[in-house]
């Protein structure tokens, strides 16, 4: 079997795990208190723990969040920071140097600042400054690690009443996917052996992009692959022109629509309506949509993720590819050099 040739460090093992995963990182204790209530929540983060972040952040429009609540996937604070501001350091390893560089700078201006880490210098940093920290476990690829960077960030805004309890949802959630396991990987193989020799192309409505941006870099990271994700409507203002001098590409498109039940009634119509023009103008492109379904939004969203994952693993299988070493991106890191503030 492919899996047991290429899939040296058993991710499908990570993968059919998620379910407890989640379980374990909602019941991480936090009995972290805020000094007051927040005028903004700024979420920095890279990567594998960035994603977590923009996911909160739609989420929380859903939820109707009544604080602004944005990410920073940089070296630096935005200037509209002040003393009022709660900053949430999300970071797997502990080591990202954007993120640690970004705490360096939300210590000078806020005292309500929280650390998301397994270890390394920013747990070093809050314990050293006595920072309140949530320790997560280690181990993981960052990307692997996805439950635990999101539900202790929405845990401190539940814990300290910015948000309604999710205890139930999360139960949504858990449920759904323990019951849909079988249908979830039998989706996923198919899709992949559709996608395989194309190029996948992720498109979502704007409250559903970091979704599609998960399935993006999944396909990067696991699949080793090209992909590329866009939005609507912002997409047919541009991108949908795109289609029209591509048939040069050696690779095939393969455009996934992810299409939630609750999305805006004319972003439905738009998605209808692009799918029929693309397929106008180049008759090569193929497609697939993804008919999101659940009880509640943060099943959606999280179901939604786990069968992006379980495809861009078994698009590595056909691709003979292991999916958990990410070579280039640590000989980029080690190319660098250390990082001096």
């Amino acid at each position: 079997m492919a899996e047991e040739i290429y899939d040296k460090k058993n991710m499908k093992k990570i993968l059919e795990g998620f379910p407890e995963q989640i379980k374990e990182a909602y019941d991480i204790p936090v009995s972290i208190r805020l000094k007051g209530k927040p005028s903004m929540i700024i979420i920095c983060g890279m990567g594998g723990s960035s994603i977590s972040g923009q996911i909160l952040e739609s989420y929380m429009k859903i939820e109707k969040l009544a604080i602004p609540l944005i990410n920073v996937s940089s070296y630096d604070i935005p200037a509209y920071a002040d003393a009022n501001s709660l900053f949430l350091i999300n970071s797997y390893s502990g080591n990202t140097e954007e993120t640690i560089s970004c705490l360096r700078q939300a210590m000078k201006i806020s005292g309500n600042i929280i650390i998301i880490a397994s270890g390394g210098k920013l747990i070093e940093m809050a314990e050293s400054a006595r920072l309140p920290f949530i320790m997560i476990p280690k181990g993981l690829q960052p990307r692997n690690a996805i439950a635990y960077l999101f539900f202790p960030l929405m845990k401190i805004l539940e814990e300290n009443n910015l948000i309604d309890s999710q205890a139930t949802n999360v139960k949504n959630l858990i449920n759904a996917l323990k019951k849909n396991s079988r249908t979830y990987d039998d989706t996923a193989k198919e899709l992949a052996e559709k996608i395989s020799e194309r190029i996948p192309i992720v498109f979502s409505s704007d409250i559903l992009y970091p979704v599609a941006y998960r399935w993006k870099s999944e396909f990067n990271e696991n699949s080793k692959t090209l992909s590329f994700c866009n939005r609507l409507p912002e997409l047919d203002h541009n991108e949908i022109l795109g289609f029209l001098n591509t048939k040069a590409l050696k690779a095939g498109l393969h455009i996934i629509i992810l299409k939630d039940e609750y999305d805006h009634k004319r972003i439905i119509k738009r998605m209808l309506i692009t799918k029929k023009l693309i397929k106008e103008v180049n008759a090569e492109v193929t497609f697939t949509e993804i008919n999101i379904k659940g009880p509640d939004a943060l099943t959606r969203i999280f179901t939604t993720i786990h069968l992006g994952d379980l495809i861009s693993y078994y698009l590595a299988m056909i691709y003979a590819t292991d999916p958990t070493p990410v070579e280039i991106i640590e000989r980029l890191k080690k190319e660098m050099g250390p990082f001096i503030n």
